[in-house]
């Protein structure tokens, strides 16, 4: 007999989007479709946009107009502004925020062994 796989509840729950809760007031479904991926991608190629004009637009796409709105209304500083990208990409990974934060620091922890 053939195998049978049921993936039914699983397509179920990755249909509903993570959130972010910014604060009491301001919470956000995040956008990990695929074609936000794919134009998040795309925005992270564009040489001709600048690092802080990426990370703006990346919030647009993930978070919505609205909140990337919100978000620059509060002029966050650089470390919150990381926070808040990589809680975007730990929801589009599926993996915990902790988890996305020890890849960047592994990851910046290499940046820096090779520049030396």
């Amino acid at each position: 007999m053939a195998k049978f796989y049921d993936i039914a509840e699983r397509m179920q729950v990755g249909r509903q989007k993570p959130e972010v809760k910014l604060n009491d007031e301001h919470v956000y479904k995040i956008n990990t479709s695929k074609s936000a991926v794919l134009y998040i991608q795309g925005i992270y190629d564009d040489k001709s946009k600048d690092d802080i004009a990426k990370l703006d637009e990346v919030i647009k796409v993930a978070l919505g107009k609205e909140a990337a709105e919100y978000i620059d209304s509060l002029d966050p500083s650089m470390e919150i502004l990381m926070l808040i990208i990589e809680t975007i990409m730990a929801a589009i990974s599926g993996i915990d925020l902790e988890e996305a934060e020890a890849a960047t620091k592994e990851a910046a922890k290499k940046a820096q062994k090779k520049s030396k």
